[in-house]
């Protein structure tokens, strides 16, 4: 079910022609033409997904130019028309045609206000911005770079309630919740309570380790798991003098459909990378681009995307994933091994979904970038902490998934709600799965200190 490599093939011409110009039922009807023909089955594959996309799209994008308008105005002092259109060409709202019109993403204002550098200081209500978490991460990366290595023990409780409108009481739901795997920084990882018995768990080193259960569904019943595990992270300062001449081949290749080298990938990669023939510094060019170029931004839910590296590149914004993506496809490039890291993002403060990567270069072996919280160092000029996410990470992570749209286990019935990466949980009942919007999310932090 989580195959897709039939994204790597094109739509027909007149079909593209409509859901470029946000003619989507025209589009679903032409679809529906093509899908009576005598056409390939990679085709078929293609149209059948770009249906669901379509739906998916029209279920993000919701709201009208004057709707946004209203929305901002509400919330930011001498808001205007104007604004707005600025602020769609500057790549802070997010839009496309739907039918004729304008239509803005769902989170659209929230991008706004988190990245524009100057909006917040115009909100009708001032959203309090917490420096103590601000001044408490700077801390911890002075003391690793000081010290050299830090650690923490992190407990938490997370898992998902399906919204009331979609509950069916007595129905076979299944539910898989994602969980911390082995990895080079965690460690001493403990199940400790579980809301129902679980039917199976992924062992530590799956690649997309998830708790599966399946059960007949009661009223107002949540589906939770309760974990703990170690996070231990030792500081790197890689020289580019000490690089060594022979580097491994590995994860070097295309993961179809997302890690694709096309031409226009191939061509920015070698523009970024120029002449440079030591592996770190290519490396180092690359997170260089990336940071300084492409705008941290919301983006609409994956599935919805056809090439996600891409995606960044051309437009020049995404969220955390998209420019881990990136890194990862152009490191892959020129050569340089790379892959995913993702999960949660932990402090005494709060807790949220978070994607980074790695890169590998002998004699140091695997090391990370995390190319959003390196970008906000950067835009904020803090040249301490950018150049501390090339290399390392702080040790606020719960690593779920170590490998880019890989099966979990057992295998969904339904395309997953997240093909690619599974931070929150997956949801389906016996004929349907259920979508990101069907259900809500839990994460509750019990523990995090010091180790």
């Amino acid at each position: 079910m989580n195959d897709l490599d039939f994204l790597t093939a094109d739509l027909p011409e007149d079909v593209n022609n409509l859901i470029y110009c946000g003619k989507f039922e025209e589009a679903s009807r032409l679809i529906d033409i093509y899908l009576a023909r005598n056409i390939s089955n990679v085709l078929k594959q293609r149209l059948n997904f770009e249906k669901y996309r379509i739906d998916v799209l029209k279920n993000e994008y919701i709201y009208t130019f004057e709707e946004a308008l209203d929305l901002a105005q509400e919330k930011i002092e001498d808001f205007t028309r104007q604004e707005l259109q600025e602020l769609k060409d500057q790549r802070y709202a997010d839009w496309i045609y739907i039918e004729g019109r304008e239509m803005f993403g769902r989170r659209f204002l929230d991008n706004i206000i988190k990245v524009h550098p100057t909006i917040k200081d115009r909100l009708r209500i001032k959203e309090k911005e917490d420096e103590a978490e601000k001044d408490f991460l700077d801390n911890t990366i002075k003391e690793i770079i000081e010290k050299g290595k830090k650690g923490y023990f992190i407990h938490l409780k997370t898992g998902i309630k399906i919204k009331n409108e979609h509950v069916r009481i007595n129905e076979t739901v299944r539910v898989h919740l994602p969980i911390p795997q082995k990895a080079q920084q965690i460690s001493n990882i403990k199940i400790l309570n579980t809301s129902q018995t679980a039917k199976f768990i992924s062992p530590e080193t799956y690649p997309q380790r998830t708790i599966f259960f399946e059960e007949q569904l009661k009223e107002n019943e949540s589906f939770t798991v309760e974990y703990s595990y170690e996070n231990h992270v030792k500081y790197v300062n890689p020289d580019f003098n000490k690089v060594l001449k022979r580097q491994p081949k590995f994860h070097t290749n295309e993961w179809l459909p997302q890690i694709n080298f096309s031409p226009f990938l191939i061509d920015l990669a070698t523009e970024i990378v120029k002449d440079e023939k030591n592996p770190l510094l290519k490396a180092r060019k690359i997170y260089d681009y990336i940071t300084q170029n492409v705008q941290y931004s919301y983006v609409r839910p994956y599935v919805s995307i056809v090439n996600i590296p891409e995606y960044g590149a051309y437009n020049l914004k995404g969220d955390c994933g998209v420019q881990a993506l990136l890194f990862i496809t152009l490191c892959r490039i020129v050569g340089i091994p790379a892959k995913w890291q993702s999960g949660l993002y932990v402090t005494p403060y709060g807790v949220g979904p978070h994607d980074w990567a790695q890169f590998y270069i002998e004699p140091y072996g695997w090391l990370f970038a995390d190319l959003s919280f390196g970008g906000s160092a950067y835009r904020a000029k803090n040249e301490r902490i950018w150049n501390f996410y090339f290399g390392n990470l702080d040790p606020f992570r719960m690593v779920a998934n170590s490998e880019f749209h890989y099966d979990i286990l057992p295998e969904k019935r339904f395309l997953r709600s997240d093909p690619y990466d599974n931070q929150v949980g997956e949801v389906e009942y016996l004929d349907k799965g259920l979508s990101r919007n069907e259900f809500d999310v839990i994460m509750d932090i019990i523990d995090v200190h010091e180790i």
